[in-house]
């Protein structure tokens, strides 16, 4: 059903926020998030040198710009401006099996931090649509139909 009066972005982005909220998403929870994820990447050893390969010492700033990125997300705040795909694409070694291990990665960060049954839902719903939309830019062939 339409509206007579369309809503306006600004109370678009202060409902995700209270909804973000009301599942106890926030910074702290993003950071932690990060962190923790990141940690368990680094260990993986099939994906941490694939990472680490690209980052090499620039850590510090990457996770500060992942935390960006997430908040952007889940809390609509415009902190994260950039490109994501571009640097994916140039991942040397990079498998649509690593995306699964990268998911259940995500997902055991969550419950290892805590998040709310209501926050892993809404931070997998998100994660896993990157991950598709990475797969088919990064792995799409034409030439396979």
């Amino acid at each position: 059903m339409s509206t007579p009066y369309p809503i306006r972005v600004t109370e678009a982005r202060d409902a995700a926020r209270d909804a973000a909220a009301a599942m106890g998403i926030d910074a702290t929870l993003i950071s932690s998030l990060v962190d923790g994820f990141y940690t368990h990447v680094r260990a993986d050893p099939v994906l941490g040198p694939i990472f680490d390969g690209e980052i090499g010492d620039e850590w510090d700033e990457h996770l500060a710009k992942l935390k960006r990125f997430w908040s952007s997300i889940m809390l609509h705040d415009g902190s994260y401006s950039g490109r994501p795909m571009p640097v994916h694409m140039k991942l040397t070694g990079l498998t649509p099996e690593h995306f699964q291990t990268w998911l259940t990665l995500f997902e055991q960060t969550l419950g290892e931090i805590g998040a709310s049954e209501a926050a892993q839902a809404h931070f997998m719903d998100r994660a896993r649509r990157i991950a598709q939309s990475f797969q088919l830019n990064i792995f799409y062939d034409p030439k396979q139909g």
